[in-house]
């Protein structure tokens, strides 16, 4: 049987649809045809109708498909993510850490597997050069004291306004400008009272827990009370630093035993949803009853 076309050009549209032909062209544009996916590596069998007409060659890259989750953990690890929630599809943000400098992301699995794509945090500032970092950290009044690590580790450093030591990140001084947390004048003050609090909403079926300093200018219990979170109980500190310790000690417990961030950023675009759980497995009288106990 003669071909409608070329072996060559059928296998050039193959290519361009990214599937590298295995097996000549069978001679009819809606045959199978034996395939291997370059971007995932899988044996596939479209059908070059399907392929020209831009409805993709692979199942297994095709946002609805069916995925082990183990698998498909392993090859995020592979490209770099640790993973933080259960594999939700192909085609959807999965919340995952970069390996190499510790952003929580939400990159979508076809993305990172399928067309290589990266963590857009070091995409967008760099894992870091250590030259450049200390010039950056020097530039807005920080003098580190200790070797740089990434864009997204806590970095000690000496304030050279108030001649104290902090800890800000470099990711938060290329944003955010200063970030020393003694003289800064909007975030938490560790030397002036402040109120751990524990919140739940009912849609979202999520408790927090946070803080609120008593001497800053924004009050986080309201602010989140404006968008359907309510009060479910607040303590008092004569400090900021030992409510810091307290909620810090809180979520580095239940990290370890395996909650992790219930809620995304898109469900708080006020923030806070890396302090969030699942009210089914966190009841807010235990996020509670663990800072009591870490006072």
């Amino acid at each position: 049987m003669a071909l409608s076309i070329p072996n060559s050009v059928a296998v050039a549209d193959m290519r361009f649809g990214r599937a590298e032909p295995l097996e000549p062209y069978p001679g009819r544009a809606r045959e199978p045809w034996m395939c291997r996916h370059m971007p995932c590596g899988q044996i596939i069998y479209p059908n070059r109708n399907n392929v020209m007409s831009g409805q993709g060659a692979c199942i297994w890259c095709a946002p609805n498909s069916p995925k082990n989750p183990e698998q498909a953990a392993s090859a995020m690890l592979a490209h770099g993510f640790v993973v933080l929630l259960d594999f939700p599809g192909t085609g959807r943000p999965w919340l995952s850490q970069c390996v190499e400098a510790g952003h929580v992301v939400a990159p979508r699995y076809d993305n990172v597997t399928g067309r290589m794509g990266g963590c857009r945090f070091c995409k967008r500032y760099g894992p870091g050069d250590p030259e450049e970092a200390v010039t950056d950290m020097r530039a807005v009044g920080f003098r580190p004291l200790e070797p740089f690590k990434n864009v997204a580790s806590p970095w000690s450093s000496l304030c050279e306004r108030c001649e104290k030591i902090s800890t800000p990140k470099l990711n938060n001084v290329r944003t955010k400008g200063q970030c020393c947390q003694h003289c800064a004048r909007y975030g938490l003050d560790p030397g002036a009272p402040a109120r751990p609090y524990v919140m739940d909403h009912a849609g979202h079926g999520a408790v927090k827990i946070g803080i609120t300093g008593l001497r800053t200018r924004e009050d986080r219990v309201a602010r989140f009370g404006g968008r359907g979170w309510t009060v479910f109980a607040q303590l008092q500190f004569s400090t900021g630093a030992d409510a810091y310790r307290v909620e810090q000690g809180v979520i580095r417990q239940l990290r370890a035993e395996g909650h992790t961030p219930f809620l995304s950023d898109a469900h708080m675009p006020a923030g806070g949803w890396t302090e969030t759980f699942g009210v089914s497995r966190v009841p807010a009288a235990r996020l509670l009853a663990l800072a009591e106990a870490a006072r």
